[in-house]
């Protein structure tokens, strides 16, 4: 496996910036999700990296190697690279084994290593039963093991998974999270992994790229993202909850910045000292009687064990866990915790597309 790193890398489609200045570094055996909605770019930086189009500028590097760069540019079949698409690209006409060894027969791998390699890439995704099956006669979640299977095969540098579980249906997507963790954990391949599912995103990943127009809003670990989103681009994106407009008071409790929220005095978890914005996840929210913030019931779903609670707070939407059922216009008092508080420049504008894309 190898370590994949992106310098300065820019793509423009007729003159429109796709991508710009993306610089990451991605370890050998990492996996990693590119998350956004879409027209992002997250689709493009998957394409330069599988060879399939030439960056406007920057580098990608792949184990060392420049891949692609200023007048260098490894193709596709020679950078080692395995592709899983969303719609699986299996020969109709060739059986389960045959569709696995077909990457070994390009690359002219004698006949018994070839046998031995694609028995070993069944076995691992579970499909030595279905060797002799034909396409038409498996389900979606056995096809996408095939590509799978298929990608093992030739023991690629790196792994590309296009939105891979796009085309199944929300039982088969969620049972196939364990498959692709298994076959991180068993290949321990680097993998880069495009969806704009944030519950694949971060169910799967070790760490998370947030995109937004063509830029990388954030890059970090799923938790990190969750509870300390760095703009509100990216606290409104992920997870539930809300993001709200803060006064600073100057006041630090703890080493804790004292920030106004909703008329109250909060203290928050911050890494700057003159916070514009907090974000509001479910689990800051106790619901008391005597709390002083007091918010209108404006929906309420049951999840199993709990309601979901949708609050109009001061012209806010809060979103709220509780043990019973609320009624509709029902008011509840609100109290606020472990907030994180950060600074956005851009929250005018940055905002408004985060809540069309919510």
């Amino acid at each position: 496996m190898a370590e994949l790193n992106f310098s300065n890398l820019s793509k423009q489609f007729d003159g429109v910036p796709a991508l710009q200045d993306i610089n990451a570094q991605i370890a050998s055996g990492e996996f990693v999700a590119l998350l956004g909605p879409s027209g992002c770019g997250k689709t493009t930086l998957l394409r330069l990296t599988a060879g399939f189009e030439q960056p406007s500028a920057g580098t990608i590097d792949l184990g060392g190697q420049t891949v692609a760069g200023e007048r260098q540019f490894v193709p596709p079949e020679d950078r080692e690279i395995g592709i899983v698409f969303q719609s699986y690209a299996l020969w109709p006409h060739k059986s389960v084994a045959a569709n696995v060894a077909y990457p070994l027969e390009v690359r002219r791998v004698p006949r018994a290593e070839r046998q031995n390699r694609v028995s070993e890439a069944l076995t691992l995704t579970g499909l030595s039963d279905f060797a002799d099956r034909m396409p038409s006669q498996l389900s979606g979640g056995q096809r996408q093991r095939v590509a799978l299977a298929r990608c093992l095969v030739f023991d690629p540098r790196a792994v590309l998974l296009d939105e891979p579980l796009a085309n199944l249906d929300l039982a088969l997507r969620a049972s196939m999270h364990d498959v692709f963790s298994m076959f991180h954990r068993r290949t321990k391949a680097t993998m880069l992994y495009v969806t704009h599912d944030q519950g694949e995103a971060l169910a799967l990943a070790d760490r998370v790229a947030v995109m937004q127009a063509g830029k990388i809003r954030q890059f970090a670990a799923p938790e990190t993202l969750y509870r300390e989103p760095v703009d509100c681009f990216v606290a409104g994106f992920v997870g539930d909850g809300a993001v709200v407009p803060v006064r600073r008071t100057g006041r630090v409790d703890g080493h804790q910045p004292v920030v106004n929220v909703f008329g109250q005095d909060v203290r928050a978890r911050s890494a700057t000292t003159e916070p514009s914005h907090v974000s509001i996840r479910p689990e800051s929210i106790t619901l008391r009687d005597d709390a002083a913030i007091r918010g209108r019931v404006i929906s309420c779903t049951y999840l199993g064990g709990r309601f979901r609670l949708s609050l109009d707070t001061a012209g806010e939407t809060l979103v709220a866990f509780a043990t019973r059922r609320a009624a509709i216009g029902e008011t509840v008092g609100i109290h606020l915790d472990d907030l994180w508080a950060f600074h956005d420049p851009d929250s005018n504008s940055l905002m408004a597309k985060s809540l069309a894309y919510a």
